[in-house]
């Protein structure tokens, strides 16, 4: 799996995931190195996920919680919006 962030006028590095993705692992390999600094980086942020379990735990909305990220509520049944997939 392959994980990357696009905003204006940046973009993240690529984040490459070997095997399952949990909360824990998304939290230490995906938002700590790679999305905290780039949202820090950014005057105003507000950070969009979907709704797949590992994005949506309580150890997760903790974290954005402690970083004061605010986050983009994704509904349910929504669209997909990943232009990564659709390269």
């Amino acid at each position: 799996m392959v994980r990357g962030g696009i905003g204006y006028p940046f973009r993240t590095p690529l984040v490459r995931i070997a095997g399952t993705l949990n909360s824990q692992r998304y939290i230490s390999e995906v938002l700590e190195p790679v999305v905290l600094p780039y949202l820090q980086s950014l005057v105003t942020a507000i950070f969009l996920q979907d709704n797949v379990r590992p994005h949506v735990t309580r150890i997760v909305q903790r974290f954005f919680i402690n970083h004061q990220i605010e986050l983009l509520l994704w509904p349910a049944h929504s669209p997909e919006l990943s232009p990564i997939e659709n390269m």
